[in-house]
Parts: C-alpha cells; structure tokens; sequence
C-alpha cells in the first residue's frame, strides 16, 4: 500500500511541529516517501534527511515597521536627527579625505554617499570595513594615525579660605520668648 504525499507530509508537519507547508521532501527520497505506512516510518524518514523542515521566512523588518509610530518614540525629534547628523558629517568627511589621498575612486563616491545618507554605516570604522570587504581599498590599507596629544598640566586652584562661622546669641525655638 502507499501512503499519499499529503498524508506523509501532514504527519511530519505534526512531528516537527512546523505548518505543512515548511515540510520538504527531496526528490532523491520520493520512494522511500511512498513506501512509509506509519508515524514511526516518517520519524524514520526524518532521521535519514529524506523529510527536513524549511527555514523560517523574515518578518522582522515587517514589525519593524509598525513600530515606528508617534506613540513609540521617546525623545525629542531633534535630538535623534542630531546624532544622524553628527554620525552622517563624520562619514562625509572621511569618505572625501580617503578621495583626497587618491585611495579611493572618484566613481566610488556617488554609490558609497547614498548608502552613508541611508544609514547603512554605524561608525566610520565600519565604513573603512565595509571598503575593505568589498575591495574599494585593499585588505592592508592604514590609516595614518595622528600623533597623541599629551595632555595639559591641570592649572593648580587657590585653596578657599576656611569660612567663619558667627557667633552670637542662639536662636529660640519658634513660637519662645525670652
């Protein structure tokens, strides 16, 4: 007797506890599939690769989206825009001064500016590697780094003269007379 696809399938969506449609039976296997007549002939199945569960698709950046609300958002606009700002100007410049050494192409430019305007670059140091990863720069590319400055002596405050205290007649408590 041979089992139906569906029926096999239907029973390793309840043994893997995944929907129906995650199961995937390869093509190799479509014999053995037939030929299983019991829950325990799919667990074997499973057990020899025949029958696997698909991954699961994304939804994450779906609900990511819901979630950008008026309600959801805590801080001032300003603030937000103001770090994108400061991280986005960074960016720029590093990109300009990499032009300017002649290290990178100019052509480089216009595609590598959009994806800095996006967000895509969390710092600069991730900039530089996602350079070198997809060989804008080459593997061994340094930095020149700037010599450190040494810091300031610390200026020496004037100690404060030690406050007197008054003396006199000690005030009664409210509501006493003398």
């Amino acid at each position: 007797m041979i089992m139906s696809m569906t029926t096999v399938r239907r029973l390793a969506a309840d043994i893997l506890n995944v929907g129906r449609n995650r199961i995937r039976i390869s093509p190799d296997g479509l014999k053995d599939a037939e030929g299983a007549l019991t829950r325990a002939d799919v667990k074997g199945l499973i057990d020899k690769g025949v029958v696997t569960k698909a991954k699961t698709q994304g939804r994450a950046s779906t609900s990511k989206k819901k979630r950008r609300g008026q309600g959801s958002r805590k801080g001032s606009a300003s603030s937000s825009k103001e770090r994108w700002m400061q991280k986005v100007r960074a960016q720029r410049k590093f990109l300009q001064m990499l032009i300017d050494k002649g290290a990178l192409e100019k052509g480089a430019k216009k595609s590598l500016y959009g994806k800095i305007k996006s967000g895509l670059f969390r710092s600069k140091k991730a900039l530089l590697q996602y350079l070198k990863e997809n060989k804008y720069l080459p593997e061994d590319f340094e930095l020149e780094k700037k010599p450190e400055k040494k810091p300031a002596p610390k200026k020496k405050r004037p100690r404060k003269k030690p406050s007197r205290k008054k003396t006199g007649k000690k005030a009664g408590k409210k509501g006493e007379s003398k």
